[in-house]
Order: structure tokens, then C-alpha cells, then sequence
């Protein structure tokens, strides 16, 4: 009897510094252009008031809107040897990121920041940038990338059941360096 192996994980990214700086100017830059086309009506006593708190308020609207677009999360879902990682913007926006089968690929491993990537290979950043869990990587070829490096952050739950679909030579090396409970820092 065949048992299906299946397991969905959502990581949130941890918002960095750009983010929440980018967030809180947006917010800011509506405030004012809304205060100002507030103002402006009023000093001039114009007809078009309503219009310009009516466009102010838009653009406050709009701007917590954009903000909110910052807030990201990635969903790994793994299927029988698939892995599928998909982005998640603002917990209302789906993009698939890429699929990968794990018996096609050239390598994985926990990433150390003095590692160095191949020039040519093309990043898919999908993992939670806080620190807080373990960073791994895999190396493949996809179709619309080519030479491909996915850093991602996996519980040891997902990594125990992505072992045994891993090619036999790479599943050794992985094997050698990774031992269950080291998806968060210690």
C-alpha cells in the first residue's frame, strides 16, 4: 500500500526595514497630499471642496491599501516529491513562485551567509527573513528560469518528508549535515 505524502506550511516574511520604512511613507505622502487638496479648497473658498476632501480621503484609502500589499507570507506545498511555493500578498493575492520535483534537482542544503551563488542562477526568495529558522537552499533547473537557487524555511516536519524523494547522492550529503531539529536557531 502507497501512502500519499502531502503537507501545506505558510511562513510569514518578516517585514524589513525598507518595508516598514516604505509603508509608513506612503501612509505619510497620502496624509499630506490629502491635507493639502483639503486646504487648498478651503483657502479659496471653492466649489470644489467636496471634490477635494472626497479625493483626500481616496488617496488615504488607497494608500493604507498599497501598505497593506507589503504584508507577505509564502505557502510551500508538497505533493508526493512536488514542491510548490507560492506568494501570498496581503492574504488576498496568489502567484505561483515555481514547482519543483525534488528527484531533479542538482542540490539542497542549509544556507550559511558565506556561501556564494553561481553567477548565472536566477534567486527565488521565499523564506521568513527573520533568522528565527533555518534558511535552506536547492539547487534546479526550471523551465522558465533555468539555473535556479530557492532559499526557503521549512519546518522539520516538511524537511523530514521531503528526504526520502531526494535522489539517492544528494539525499546522502543532505542526510550528513542536516539532523532533525535544526529549522530554528538554537
Amino acid at each position: 500500500m502507497v501512502t500519499d505524502s502531502f503537507m501545506e506550511q505558510v511562513v510569514k516574511k518578516t517585514p524589513t526595514q525598507r518595508d516598514k520604512v516604505l509603508g509608513i511613507m506612503v501612509k505619510v505622502s497620502a496624509f499630506a497630499l490629502a491635507m493639502a487638496l483639503i486646504f487648498t479648497a478651503m483657502a479659496f473658498e471653492s466649489k470644489f471642496a467636496p471634490l477635494a476632501i472626497f479625493l483626500g480621503i481616496l488617496a488615504i484609502y488607497f494608500s493604507f491599501k498599497l501598505a497593506k500589499k507589503l504584508e507577505i507570507e509564502y505557502e510551500y506545498i508538497f505533493t508526493n516529491g512536488e514542491l510548490d511555493i507560492d506568494k501570498i500578498i496581503a492574504q488576498s493575492k496568489r502567484k505561483r513562485l515555481c514547482s519543483l520535483s525534488l528527484n531533479n534537482i542538482s542540490q539542497i542544503g542549509i544556507w550559511d551567509d558565506d556561501m556564494e551563488l553561481e553567477q548565472d542562477s536566477t534567486m527565488v526568495l521565499a523564506s521568513d527573513n527573520s533568522g528565527e529558522m533555518k534558511e535552506f537552499f536547492i539547487n534546479f533547473k526550471y523551465r522558465d528560469y533555468g539555473e535556479t537557487t530557492l532559499f526557503f524555511s521549512p519546518n522539520d516536519k516538511l524537511v523530514n518528508m521531503m528526504i526520502p524523494y531526494l535522489p539517492r547522492e544528494i539525499r546522502k550529503e543532505f542526510t550528513k549535515i542536516y539532523t532533525p531539529g535544526q529549522t530554528s536557531e538554537e
